[in-house]
């Protein structure tokens, strides 16, 4: 079982985190059964549900992400803006809303960015150590942004996970940090060959 976070956007365009779209194997082109689900959620299966239960269908027509169908969302009170929470268990995707991100000028897009990077922080971290986490958080949280890019980043679903994996899976910084721990190491051997 795996959970994310995603922004529900204009036209009720949800874009699915990569960890989702991983585990769920989707492609451009696939489609799901969309259908309410127990405690206001929405759940998306390969696999329609038997005939009782009304099901509208959802086609990715990009691999990134895949229109909701309003009527369900406007029933669970799920506007563009929301938070969405997407759990991945038994080959489903169970969505519901999440905790609200304010998006207003009285929290300042700066102050709304670090409230989402700080609730990112807090979801229990699997893959990649917690202090990595935190040294990423650091950054991004320090940085002079564009008013225009603080936003796309707020937009951005489950942003400390993807930037930790764009750096786990990047060449340039991977021989850095090799060069890097040669370069200590060797320091750390000549510190250490003076005091005998």
């Amino acid at each position: 079982m795996s959970t994310a976070i995603s922004i529900l956007e204009d036209e009720y365009f949800l874009e699915f985190p990569v960890s989702v779209r991983k585990e769920m194997n989707i492609h451009i082109g696939d489609c799901f059964y969309a259908y309410r689900g127990i405690q206001q959620t929405l759940l998306l299966s390969r696999d329609r549900p038997n005939k009782s239960r009304y099901c509208n269908v959802v086609e990715f027509h990009v691999a990134h992400g895949a229109v909701l169908p309003y009527g369900f969302l406007h029933r669970m009170r799920i506007r563009p803006g929301n938070a969405l929470e997407l759990t991945v268990e038994d080959d489903k995707i169970t969505i519901q809303k999440g905790v609200a991100i304010p998006l207003h000028p009285s929290a300042g897009k700066k102050g709304t960015l670090e409230v989402k990077l700080r609730r990112e922080l807090e979801t229990p971290t699997t893959f990649f150590s917690q202090s990595f986490y935190e040294d990423i958080y650091s950054v991004l949280a320090l940085t002079e942004w564009s008013d225009e890019v603080i936003l796309r980043l707020i937009r951005t679903p489950n942003l400390l996970q993807e930037v930790a994996q764009l750096l786990h899976n990047d060449d340039v910084f991977s021989t850095f940090l090799e060069q890097r721990i040669k370069d200590l190491a060797l320091e750390l051997v000549e510190k250490w060959s003076k005091t005998d």
